[in-house]
C-alpha cells in the first residue's frame, strides 16, 4: 500500500507543471470562452422554443402517421374490392351537345339548298367557276363561324315547362 501512495505522489509532481499551464491558459482565454458561451446560447435558442411545441408536433406526428397508413389501407382494399368485383369505370360516353346537333342540322340545310340550287340552276356561269363555289361554300361557314358554339350552359337551351299542378290551389 505504501507503493501507491508513492506512485500518486510521483505523478502529481509530474503533473503540476502541465496544470499549471492549463490553467493559465483558461485564465488568458476566459473572455473568449465566456463570448462562445454566450454564441451556442444564442444559436440554441430557436431550438430551445422550438422544444417548447414537442407536444404539437408530437400530436401532428403521429395525426400524420395514422392518416398515411389508413389512407393507404382504404386505397389498397378499395382496389382489392374494384378489382374483385369488376368494377372499373368505363370511360364515359362523350355526347353531342344540344348546340352541335343544331349547328349539324343547320349546316346540313345549308349544304342541301346549296346542292338544290346547283342542281335547280341551268346557268354554266354557277358550274363552271371554282373560285365562285368556294366562295359561295365559304359564306355559310362564315356565318356559323360568327355565331359560334359555346360550351357550357351558354350553348345550351333552358327548356322551361308550365306547371298545371297549382291551379287548384
Amino acid at each position: 500500500m505504501a507503493w501507491t501512495s508513492v506512485v500518486k505522489s510521483i505523478f502529481s509532481y509530474l503533473l503540476l507543471p502541465l496544470s499549471l499551464v492549463l490553467r493559465l491558459a483558461l485564465i488568458v482565454l476566459a473572455p473568449v470562452i465566456y463570448l462562445g458561451s454566450y454564441i451556442v446560447a444564442g444559436a440554441l435558442l430557436p431550438l430551445k422554443v422550438l422544444a417548447k411545441f414537442e407536444t404539437i408536433y408530437i400530436y401532428v406526428g403521429v395525426a400524420l402517421f395514422v392518416g398515411l397508413v389508413m389512407g393507404s389501407i382504404l386505397h389498397f382494399s378499395s382496389s382489392v374490392f374494384i378489382s374483385l368485383l369488376d368494377l372499373s369505370a368505363s370511360p364515359e360516353f362523350q355526347g353531342r351537345t344540344a348546340a352541335s346537333v343544331r349547328a349539324a342540322r343547320e349546316q346540313k340545310k345549308l349544304e342541301g339548298a346549296w346542292e338544290a340550287s346547283l342542281s335547280s340552276s341551268k346557268s354554266d356561269r354557277w358550274r363552271g367557276d371554282a373560285t365562285t363555289l368556294k366562295r359561295q361554300a365559304g359564306f355559310g361557314d362564315g356565318a356559323l363561324r360568327k355565331r359560334g358554339e359555346r360550351k357550357g350552359l351558354l350553348g345550351q337551351t333552358i327548356l322551361e315547362e308550365d306547371d298545371d299542378s297549382e291551379d287548384g290551389f
